[in-house]
């Protein structure tokens, strides 16, 4: 009994801050646009993408698709023109000298910005206003409309959690862009959301060296077999601790079930159709099952 109390007021405690956050970060009124279709894909950028761009590429090409992090700079991107595109980490638009990726994270912009032809919404966090620069680059192209949502971290009791998610206030902490991907796909209206690409198979990646640097291999679907393990950096670009990154790892599956959750309480479906993907939290469906789903031009 005493234990049950002790989670009750632990998770009050969080609401309680959570709303405090909200109220000094997130706009009370976001605006989304709706679904045009039953059902979306996103593309998760893990190794097994591989095979679906491979043998599927025509299928993708009829259907709604919102893409994340590196894509736009692959040759894949203007060949399916996804819908979305979406931006979560705050290093995309608060500049430091001291960021390691920084030149990594300017030539997906560029390659956004120079390489989209059709129209295009770009998913990404009200934040990123405080870097006029940034939404100036991005506005650069006509093809580009930007739909702002708040990125908020969301927890405690799970019935505030859920209106707050339902308001747009906020979401599950977005550790990895697949969170706020899948948020937003709920939030757009879609029945039907697919999950491609979402490997998230670290774990056997993690290695310590002989001056106790923790270091993982993180494969991609564009460097699959030149991949090296490297150091995994925080927000303020210091180097993560092995605890730091399994910490992460645990913010990141714990976030899936609670999307899966919402997506439940809306009647909204996510099924996982990544061959061998450490995700937990969603239903599992063939690649063939996942693509005969309704096209976006019908």
């Amino acid at each position: 009994m005493l234990e049950k109390l002790f989670h009750f007021i632990s998770a009050l405690t969080q609401s309680i801050f959570t709303f405090l956050k909200i109220l000094m970060r997130s706009r009370l009124r976001p605006h989304l646009p709706k679904a045009t279709a039953n059902s979306c894909i996103i593309l998760g950028n893990g190794p097994s993408l591989n095979p679906l761009l491979k043998d599927h590429l025509e299928d993708l090409k009829q259907r709604e698709l919102i893409c994340v992090n590196k894509f736009p700079d692959t040759p894949y991107y203007t060949l399916i023109k996804p819908s979305y595109y979406i931006f979560i980490s705050p290093q995309y638009w608060e500049k430091k000298k001291s960021d390691p990726n920084s030149d990594e994270r300017n030539q997906i912009i560029e390659a956004l910005v120079q390489n989209t032809a059709w129209n295009l919404k770009v998913l990404c966090p009200y934040r990123a206003n405080e870097n006029t620069d940034f939404i100036a680059r991005l506005k650069q192209n006509v093809h580009l409309s930007i739909v702002f949502f708040n990125d908020t971290p969301v927890e405690g009791l799970e019935k505030l959690n859920r209106s707050f998610f339902n308001k747009g206030w906020g979401l599950p902490r977005p550790h990895n862009v697949i969170i706020p991907a899948v948020f937003m796909a709920i939030r757009l209206g879609y029945q039907n959301i697919y999950l491609f690409g979402a490997d998230h198979s670290w774990l056997p990646m993690i290695t310590v060296n002989d001056n106790n640097e923790a270091l993982i291999n993180r494969k991609h679907f564009y460097d699959e077999s030149t991949a090296i393990a490297e150091k995994m950096y925080n927000l303020e670009h210091r180097p993560r601790r092995l605890h730091e990154i399994l910490e992460k790892f645990v913010y990141t599956f714990s976030a899936y079930f609670q999307l899966e959750d919402f997506a439940t309480s809306k009647g909204i479906n996510i099924w996982n159709a990544t061959p061998g993907s450490y995700i937990d939290a969603f239903s599992r469906i063939t690649t063939r099952d996942a693509l005969i789903d309704r096209p976006k031009n019908e």
